[in-house]
């Protein structure tokens, strides 16, 4: 049986996932302030990843299976780097953040899995601690995909009546609320 991500609005689920967000995006900015860049990645990833698969299940009407990453879920919205034609998303503004967003997960990809990776024609004389360090814009790029694509979802969902932006609006608490975000954007 094929497990796919849950639809909120029952049993609590949407205040739960709201909370977890919150928690999770704070997280994240606590990490990139001590450092902790890949951290910040990898949350700032599954944070995408939620949202990504409940836009592609918005403009499909089909649940997206637990077992999809980033990079596909982007696929089946956008199509295809680096022409991105095709894909289930239409609206234009959609498709913009969404083939930001599948470009970071490509910078991601590299920051996560070529960290600590030496090649016999790797002629980097970087330490692992500067390399680290390199991803630092990594992080907060995703900071900023993530701020953008959530800015559109608010919106679309307000004029779609579904959530009331007052309790569940995660836009209030990642660019009002917390002065971290903003600080990042400037980069």
């Amino acid at each position: 049986m094929t497990r796919t991500r849950d639809v909120g609005g029952h049993d609590g689920l949407g205040n739960r996932r709201y909370e977890r967000y919150v928690a999770a995006f704070d997280w994240a900015n606590r990490c990139i302030d001590s450092g902790y860049y890949l951290e910040a990645i990898a949350i700032l990833d599954s944070l995408m990843w939620d949202d990504l698969s409940s836009r592609l299940q918005f403009v499909t009407g089909n649940a997206v299976d637990l077992r999809w990453n980033s990079g596909k879920i982007c696929k089946a919205l956008v199509g295809e780097p680096p022409s991105c034609n095709g894909g289930a998303e239409k609206d234009q503004a959609f498709r913009e953040v969404t083939r930001n967003i599948q470009n970071w997960v490509h910078r991601r990809n590299e920051a996560i899995h070529q960290t600590s990776k030496i090649l016999r024609s790797d002629k980097s004389r970087y330490t692992f601690a500067e390399l680290l360090q390199s991803h630092r814009q990594d992080a907060i790029d995703g900071v900023k995909w993530l701020q953008d694509f959530d800015t559109l979802d608010t919106r679309s969902r307000e004029s779609a009546a579904k959530r009331p932006v007052e309790q569940q609006c995660r836009i209030c608490w990642y660019q009002n609320q917390s002065p971290r975000p903003i600080r990042y954007l400037a980069g």
